[in-house]
């Protein structure tokens, strides 16, 4: 992607281009990454990972929020941060795509209000949620509704993630579930097909169905890259660290001699594309919540830590009869032809989300 004459001569001032960063945080770890704008296009301009001491956040929620405020601070001091834009646990959102009569602009959130119970299992007064416009939202159009992606959280669980940032310097000017900003990394711009996007995460798995560039329905399954590990490590009575090294060289992909690593993988992984096939079935055989027909996913994109597991896009497809691949992190950001990252593709996949937060700014 190239920037515009526009930008080459004429950039804008320095305080309008102050750099926002993602900070994705989940139970073990924060991943965050820092992208710049320059006259050849977006740079990553900085990217780390931090492990997150054992304790501290459990299931998404804070657990001690005085060493999780110690933590970025250091990690604010660490890396000179000042505005960041943070996401939220997936496990405790929900993204609903919903319809309200045509009203005015300023009427939509007071609308939206009076109907959010009828989607989500929050009480109303115990939500905070933030809306998209999908179509309708034109007031010359002729459509006689608006519809909307609504993302709905608990108010506690935002307060609590506000309440963290309070204090370390660290500013969070918009807070995000993880789907949106994954999409946002691995969905190409413009591509009005209909994507599935597997996250494979340490302890969870998130699944988001993306169409024509809108997150359409998100879902969690509790299977991830460690459970595969531990299975590893106890059928060959290995340590944690032994079972990872075994587990990234190997991969799915296992030869003659090697029948005792595909009984340590196939129940989990199995039992992982089992859950994967569900999904990829209800979608493609049922119609939207307004009786409309889906169009069928027609790709699959992974990304996350296990999606540098060898054989497992082909071992998906086998089942699910699609097109399926690693997703590409950096394509939204510029093209490998003006610029080669300083980050490894292998790596890069496990940044989709910082990475999309960080777009959601720059765009």
């Amino acid at each position: 992607m190239k920037q515009s004459l526009l930008y080459r001569f004429f950039p804008p001032p320095k305080f309008l281009r102050m750099p926002i960063t993602g900070v994705d945080i989940s139970d073990e770890s924060v991943h965050i990454a820092e992208l710049e704008n320059t006259p050849e296009g977006k740079k990553i301009k900085k990217f780390d990972k931090r492990l997150i001491p054992k304790g501290l956040i459990e299931d998404g929620y804070i657990k001690d929020a005085k060493k999780i405020k110690a933590f970025f601070t250091k990690l604010r001091r660490d890396h000179n941060l000042h505005f960041v834009n943070v996401s939220l646990p997936e496990q405790h959102g929900y993204v609903v795509v919903v319809r309200i009569p045509k009203v005015q602009p300023d009427e939509i959130y007071n609308n939206l209000e009076l109907q959010i119970e009828e989607h989500v299992p929050i009480p109303v007064n115990e939500a905070t949620f933030a809306y998209d416009i999908i179509r309708g939202g034109d007031p010359n159009d002729d459509l006689a509704f608006i519809e909307l992606n609504v993302t709905v959280y608990p108010r506690e669980i935002v307060e609590e993630y506000m309440d963290v940032f309070l204090g370390t310097g660290l500013v969070p000017l918009r807070f995000e579930v993880e789907s949106h900003a994954v999409s946002r990394t691995v969905v190409p711009e413009d591509d009005d097909g209909t994507f599935m996007v597997l996250d494979f995460g340490k302890t969870r798995t998130g699944i988001t169905i993306v169409n024509n560039g809108v997150v359409q329905f998100t879902s969690t399954i509790g299977i991830g890259g460690d459970m595969i590990t531990r299975a590893v490590a106890r059928n060959f009575s290995i340590s944690f660290e032994e079972a990872e090294r075994l587990k990234t060289e190997k991969g799915f992909l296992v030869g003659e001699g090697d029948e005792n690593m595909l009984l340590a993988l196939m129940p989990t992984v199995s039992a992982l594309k089992d859950e994967v096939g569900k999904h990829y079935q209800y979608w493609n055989n049922h119609d939207d919540v307004f009786g409309k027909k889906r169009q069928k996913i027609d790709t699959l994109l992974l990304c996350g830590g296990l999606a540098n597991f060898k054989g497992l896009p082909e071992y998906l497809a086998s089942n699910i009869h699609t097109n399926v691949r690693v997703a590409n992190i950096f394509g939204n950001i510029n093209s490998f032809e003006n610029y080669i990252p300083s980050i490894s593709f292998e790596k890069s996949l496990q940044y989709a989300t910082s990475i999309g937060l960080a777009l959601s700014s720059s765009r």
